[in-house]
């Protein structure tokens, strides 16, 4: 993809009002911040907004240079906001009802442009969808599985709705990356020298983690005495399940942390990121970090839910797409742990996936040309090379539907097989 390039830009800015709910540590929250980290201040004036409470990433953002107003549910002063701004984007499930008080101020005092990254999906044939003039959805599967529940009214509303999938800041997260003294110390420490090491990042949310990762994990250290499990964000249910499978000695658990650098450490000692999620990924952030950082990622297909897993991960590329099965899993396991050079090779190709796909600048770049695009592109000479937005299509479809016929473990008789049944 192209580097973007400095711009010197003489006119009045454009003011974007960054709003969202609250401003903790959830992905959502996380690509505001770098939207605001990474839109161009020549062109843009960038402010934001939190409508119900603050966080931690309010000082972070701040730290950067970017304005954060919390309104503690006092929306007494969001119509001034709004009427100062020249574009709206809210970050938000895309239940606009949900959030009627909000989009009832938005409708008083709409800006000239108002944008919607919708994270989970969602749409409530409210009245309101009408105030948004762009719908971005965050992965190419939410967006399918919308145009499909809608129907009829799918065509009238696919000129607004688009993918633009969140930003990840690559160029952070390498300058960041432990050195090999640091993973040799943190292994030595925690006496993991010469263990193979399966692990899983995020919350202490037993929603997000499925206990099928244990299950899968249990079946393949039966056979493989190094086999220890690295568990980031641990809740009573997860360790009593390790413990119902006889594994709990296995485990080494570490609390969650909002240190980049402690998180990253965690990542690069991993052999073999499990990812397995009970609700699914609308987009899946710790597998781009995971991937970013060169470690093999095995996840499952989650069909019946969010499924933005299979989009990362390319299945025998840059990395292993399984069935929700337990031996499976396991296999998975055991493949990458016998196979030295597939584990090169996919680490590689792991790292160009999203460094090609999903590099914040880039991500940013596309949001600004939509923008300039939509108010007349006041910029002379800008121009959004990056092909990051990408408009629904029959292609679109058929790529989700090929990647959900790939799994590993499948003959190629039966994925060709799958493949053609799903297309009749």
């Amino acid at each position: 993809m192209p580097q973007p390039t400095d711009l010197h830009f003489n006119g009045k800015k454009i003011r974007i009002l960054e709003a969202v709910n609250q401003l903790g540590l959830g992905g959502t929250e996380y690509a505001l911040q770098l939207y605001c980290k990474y839109l161009n201040r020549e062109i843009f004036d960038v402010t934001v907004v939190s409508l119900l409470k603050g966080g931690e990433r309010v000082q972070l953002i701040e730290a950067e240079g970017t304005k954060v107003i919390v309104l503690d549910g006092d929306l007494s002063r969001l119509p001034e906001l709004l009427r100062e701004a020249d574009v709206l984007h809210w970050h938000g499930s895309g239940n606009c009802y949900g959030d009627a008080a909000f989009f009832e101020m938005v409708k008083a005092n709409r800006p000239r442009l108002v944008i919607q990254t919708n994270v989970f999906g969602a749409y409530d044939r409210s009245p309101y969808y009408d105030l948004i003039d762009y719908d971005l959805y965050i992965s190419e599967m939410i967006l399918i599985r919308r145009m499909k529940q809608d129907k009829a009214l799918a065509n009238t509303y696919a000129p607004k709705r688009k993918v633009l999938p969140y930003p990840v800041d690559t160029d952070l997260l390498h300058n960041l990356e432990p050195t090999d003294e640091q993973i040799c110390e943190f292994k030595k420490q925690n006496q993991l020298e010469n263990q193979f090491l399966v692990g899983r990042i995020g919350r202490a949310d037993n929603n997000k983690f499925d206990l099928i990762t244990l299950d899968g994990f249990a079946v393949f250290s039966r056979k493989n005495n190094k086999a220890r499990f690295l568990l980031v964000g641990a809740t009573p249910e997860m360790k009593a399940h390790a413990d119902k499978l006889g594994i709990a000695e296995k485990l080494i658990i570490f609390e969650n942390t909002a240190d980049l650098q402690s998180l990253l450490l965690y990542y690069k000692v991993m052999n073999v990121f499990l990812a397995a999620s009970n609700i699914g990924e609308s987009f899946g952030m710790v597998i781009a970090e995971a991937m970013t950082m060169g470690t093999p990622v095995v996840t499952i297909s989650t069909e019946d839910r969010d499924n933005a897993q299979i989009e990362l991960v390319d299945n025998q590329r840059s990395g292993i797409v399984t069935r929700r099965n337990a031996k499976d899993i396991a296999s998975a396991l055991a493949h990458l742990y016998q196979n030295k050079e597939t584990v090169k090779q996919i680490a590689t190709a792991s790292v160009s996936k999203i460094e090609e796909n999903y590099k914040a600048q880039y991500i940013t770049r596309s949001l600004e040309g939509l923008i300039l695009k939509a108010l007349g592109n006041p910029v002379a000479g800008y121009t959004d090379n990056t092909g990051a937005v990408k408009e629904f299509s029959s292609e679109m479809i058929s790529s989700y539907n090929r990647r959900c016929t790939d799994i590993f473990g499948r003959p190629k008789w039966l994925k060709k097989l799958l493949w053609k049944l799903r297309k009749l």
